[in-house]
């Protein structure tokens, strides 16, 4: 958490379009923080995103009035620039209304322009901070598993519904790989649930580990994880995915009081425009082709076939 330190100057942008305003502002800044800030400025929307793709801040002091902008396109504009950037709305006077629409829009607090003095200024940014790190933190908790680090079963749903959405748009096909792993209840049985924790994160860092940098891991519960591939070649590239997948566990996992010995079951499910489905859909067909695979012997995985889909769906 980045708090107003000497060790480390805070980096403040502020953009604000009026010479006078951030003379005083910049002013109270360096009189309230004896030093230990360093003010970038910048007077439109365009000179902001162009610095914010340049340089990292820990905070902005956004005026409500730029000469490029209208109402609170700026705002959502330098939010989708930076999206970790905490962000102190300014606005003359006392116009709480605005101020309170600014909260509601995504920023983390505001400040009148015609009462602002050392202590509200440094309160203010001292909040915002502790304010979007805390969203940062709920953020990570609804979306992402919290022991393996990937992402959960909401998150991987959503994204696949929007993946769903584009190939409908745009086309290119997409993949699902629906992985159960076998025998890791015995390792639970045997050596503790504390192994079987190690054990996920190992396998959730070697699935990963294969993947490419927008494709999506998750883990959807217990010792079930589930991928998806977005824009795939064709059929051939999915599978040789799957059985990269399945390389992985030809190696025993090293644990802390031994080693794990296991295996996975992959089912596969594709999305084309040849086949359009939903994302409950997509997902009980990958479910289904899992299980057909844990019925072979060792590890494996199964494709599914859309001529079963109608029986599936019955």
């Amino acid at each position: 958490m980045q708090f107003i330190s000497a060790e480390r100057p805070l980096k403040l942008l502020l953009i604000e379009d009026n010479k006078g305003d951030a003379m005083l502002t910049e002013k109270i800044l360096k009189n309230t923080m004896f030093g230990s800030v360093n003010v970038s400025r910048t007077e439109t929307l365009a000179d902001t995103l162009k610095i914010l793709s340049e340089e990292e801040f820990d905070i902005a002091l956004l005026d409500r009035s730029l000469p490029d902008v209208e109402g609170f396109s700026g705002l959502h504009s330098i939010q989708n620039m930076a999206p970790q950037l905490p962000i102190v709305f300014l606005t003359a006077y006392r116009d709480e209304q605005t101020a309170f629409e600014a909260i509601e829009k995504g920023a983390q607090d505001y400040l009148f322009k015609d009462s602002m003095d050392g202590h509200v200024v440094k309160r203010a940014i001292q909040y915002a901070i502790l304010r979007k790190q805390f969203e940062g933190i709920l953020i990570m908790r609804a979306n992402f598993d919290m022991l393996t680090g990937l992402a959960n079963r909401m998150l991987f749903e959503s994204r696949l519904d929007m993946a769903l959405a584009k190939m409908k748009r745009h086309g290119g096909d997409i993949a699902v790989l629906y992985l159960d792993l076998d025998h890791f209840k015995q390792v639970n049985d045997t050596m503790g649930h504390a192994a079987g924790d190690t054990l996920l994160k190992l396998v959730a860092a070697r699935v990963k580990s294969v993947l490419r940098p927008y494709d999506t891991a998750a883990r959807l519960g217990g010792d079930e994880f589930s991928v998806l591939l977005e824009n795939i070649n064709n059929i051939e590239s999915t599978e040789a995915v799957a059985r990269k997948i399945i390389g992985l566990f030809a190696n025993p996992f090293q644990l802390e009081d031994g080693h794990a010995d296991i295996g996975v079951s992959i089912g596969i499910a594709y999305g084309t425009t040849s086949h359009p489905c939903d994302m409950m859909q997509i997902m009980r067909y990958a479910d289904a082709a899992m299980y057909k695979a844990k019925a072979k012997s060792g590890s494996a995985y199964h494709v599914h076939d859309y001529n079963e889909s109608a029986r599936l769906s019955a």
